[in-house]
């Protein structure tokens, strides 16, 4: 999937997946960063993703990307649902407030 880069303060908050709803396209947008480069690498990317610590608008994303590279190398196996609409909830609400950082 080519990657549609969008910054953060591009980022449309009619365009970010509604977390309530259907997941549909939640992939796409998480896409809509490159986490591997904005944190450096796989292993700072997984890193973060995995810590649950994140807290930017910028953090948030990565690791929503990593969760849809992740979702895409196991064959959709280690997909947590939960997780992404916690991330997708956060990252609106990060918008929503004018938190672009």
């Amino acid at each position: 999937m080519a990657l549609q880069v969008i910054p953060n303060e591009q980022l449309l908050l009619e365009r970010i997946p509604d977390p309530d709803a259907d997941l549909w396209g939640w992939e796409r947008f998480a896409h809509t960063i490159n986490g591997y480069d904005v944190m450096g690498g796989f292993e700072s990317c997984a890193e973060l993703a995995n810590s649950g610590t994140s807290s930017t608008l910028t953090e948030l994303r990565c690791s929503l990307f990593f969760e849809a590279r992740r979702d895409r190398h196991s064959g959709g196996l280690s997909t947590d649902e939960e997780l992404i609409r916690d991330l997708l909830r956060a990252i609106r609400n990060k918008v929503k407030a004018g938190e672009l950082a």
